[in-house]
């Protein structure tokens, strides 16, 4: 976490005039934050008041503009990308419109271009007159979408989630659908502490005139502030590591419990294609207001949309799914494929362009080589079948993977309740093709004892004895969610197995590629298999009987990969920021800047002077 973290809470305040409610003015109200625990010091507030009523207002403006960071690259369309303009007044009108429905469970009833869960209406409070927003704060900006705070007149308060525009129309909506149908599902089938959902719309045909998600507002604190990862083992730190995973590792055991008949994601019965209404989800629902409340269909993982914008919806479309149950190799082959597919498109469309970088081209040629190598090993990865992999069958069933199961997404309301919250992206996938929440989850080299495998380690610099230190706090906290998944579903705990884990590699490597030149990762990954291929074909561990490893590599190529990997290792290392793909928190940029470190080139980006940064060398942030 930053030690000092920018943020900015803007209120907009709906005002009393002559007695009467009424759409009048607003406030934006800007606080900064030193840090991340503070309160919002509103005494140095500055205000700044507009009128409802003008919609063209610059200074209503700044409420829908991105302020959290800057990036050190076209920053000017990446924020503009994050521009979470809606109509103020049209939320208004829909919440009374919603306030006018009757309250019954039954799928989502289309309203003015939006649908309502009319079950939920009870968050509205209750009045005698009108439902009226009284005022909209904005008080997060996350990685993929804004979060503003509403209070209504009734005293009730709820949250409106605006997504940026980082992916195509089609692939926004699907997200929408599929989070706000697997949120329905914790509440109504699996009775889990999460926020009830009002309204969503899919796109900016609705009253509010853009893509959103209306929800319950939770009260409380995030979990995070309690999660102390490179803390000292001692009986207390054991406790206060337990209290943030414990919660959880129990939520996710809640979430096992239920399998399902298709690999893919869940929606409502209404927001899937025909032909996928007539498949249950799951088996044996006896509740008949639930049995057709939800169905599968194509997932929404996150790479099927990251950095796709550029390939035909169609091709996405044919390698989505949703798939059989008893096809979880289709699971695999999919990534590999859209990757592969989405790599040729760029290829394309360099090809066509006369004056096209030729380093651009040569990487996506690469990028084309390696993920063709993962097409061709996909099938091959993992026998699902294997009688050396313990419980084998229920490690490939269908089973619901949200893949920000961390603290940062859970409130503590109160002492005894914990309430999840963001489940986009989430996908109904084999257990063992997931990985660990990322907060414990840990892939550098595992120390299980300091002084048993570290040799010498008492006798070396504080330094380097710290370097050890991390890398054994990080197998520690990764080991105690192992624990926690044993004692919770022992049937699923080959999952932790390190052979299986050198298995799926490639398949979560390359479900994690966000830059140009993660098919590095991907590549090596597949390469780590080959060392060990004889021996997984004689144990059954893959779905191949023949011992020679299936692709081919020269020793030519391997050392050309070795070498690029190194350096792009190194370049990520040494570059401030990379991490973040350039993106910095914008009080720490603002001081950079001031202090000459970053530095503007005539193309209007910013480069970091290396010198000063050495002399001074700021902390790496991490986005939210």
């Amino acid at each position: 976490m930053l030690s000092r973290v920018a943020r900015c809470s803007r209120t907009l305040n709906q005002v009393t005039r002559n007695g009467q409610s009424g759409l009048f003015s607003a406030v934006l109200r800007t606080s900064i934050r030193q840090n991340s625990t503070d309160s919002p010091a509103s005494n140095n507030a500055n205000e700044i008041y507009t009128k409802l009523s003008d919609t063209k207002d610059p200074q209503r403006n700044q409420f829908f503009q991105y302020t959290w960071g800057s990036w050190l690259t076209n920053d000017k369309s990446k924020k503009k990308q994050r521009e979470t303009t809606f109509s103020i007044e049209g939320l208004t009108l829909f919440i009374d419109r919603i306030n006018q429905l009757e309250s019954k469970l039954a799928q989502p009833k289309s309203l003015e271009g939006a649908f309502v869960l009319a079950n939920n209406k009870e968050l509205l409070g209750s009045t005698k007159d009108k439902v009226i927003v009284r005022s909209i704060a904005s008080i997060h900006e996350g990685k993929h979408h804004r979060v503003y705070k509403i209070t209504l007149n009734t005293g009730k308060e709820l949250v409106l989630r605006i997504p940026y525009k980082l992916d195509s129309d089609v692939a926004i909506a699907s997200k929408l659908k599929s989070e706000v149908a697997t949120t329905d599902f914790l509440k109504l089938k699996l009775g889990l502490n999460v926020p009830r959902v009002l309204a969503y719309g899919v796109d900016s045909n609705n009253e509010i005139k853009s893509p959103f998600i209306l929800q319950e507002f939770i009260s409380g604190e995030l979990l995070m502030k309690k999660w102390h990862p490179l803390l000292p083992d001692s009986e207390e730190t054991n406790k206060r590591l337990h209290e943030v995973i414990d919660p959880i590792a129990q939520f996710q055991n809640k979430i096992l419990s239920v399998t399902f008949n298709k690999f893919g994601s869940l929606y409502f019965h209404d927001d899937v294609e025909g032909s996928l209404q007539n498949d249950v989800p799951y088996e044996g629902e006896t509740d008949s207001a639930l049995s057709n409340r939800w169905r599968i269909g194509p997932s929404v993982e996150r790479q099927f949309t990251r950095n796709k914008n550029k390939l035909q919806q169609s091709i996405i479309d044919k390698y989505n799914g949703p798939w059989d149950a008893s096809n979880p190799t289709a699971v695999l082959e999919s990534v590999a494929d859209i990757e592969l597919e989405n790599a040729k498109s760029k290829l394309s469309l360099i090809n066509a362009d006369a004056g096209a970088n030729e380093n651009d081209r040569a990487l996506i040629t690469k990028q084309i080589k390696t993920f063709e190598n993962l097409k061709k090993i996909s099938p091959q990865l993992i026998n699902d079948k294997s009688k050396s992999i313990m419980n084998v069958e229920e490690l490939f069933k269908p089973r619901l993977y949200i893949p920000d199961l961390d603290p940062l997404n859970v409130i503590q309301h109160s002492d005894t309740e914990n309430y999840f919250i963001d489940f986009e992206g989430s996908t109904i996938k084999p257990f063992i093709l997931t990985s660990y929440p990322k907060f414990v989850a840990y892939q550098g080299a595992k120390i299980y004892n300091l002084e048993e495998d570290v040799p010498g380690y008492k006798e070396m610099e504080e330094l380097e004895k710290q370097q050890y230190e991390f890398m054994y706090y990080k197998t520690r906290n990764e080991r105690m969610w192992e624990f926690e998944l044993n004692k919770y579903r022992h049937d699923l705990i080959a999952i932790a197995s390190p052979h299986i884990k050198v298995l799926k590699s490639p398949y979560l490597q390359a479900l994690d590629v966000k830059n140009g030149k993660d098919y590095l990762y991907v590549e090596g990954s597949i390469v780590q298999l080959q060392a060990m291929w004889e021996a997984y074909v004689a144990n059954e561990l893959v779905n191949s009987k023949d011992t020679k490893f299936p692709i081919e590599y020269t020793a030519e190529y391997l050392d050309q990969h070795q070498q690029e990997l190194s350096d792009y290792q190194l370049e990520t290392v040494s570059s401030p920021f990379s991490a973040t793909g350039g993106w910095i928190p914008q009080d720490m940029f603002d001081t950079l800047k001031a202090q000459g470190i970053l530095v503007e080139t005539k193309d209007g980006n910013y480069k970091v002077e290396t010198e000063k940064v050495l002399e001074n060398p700021p902390a790496q942030p991490e986005e939210k």
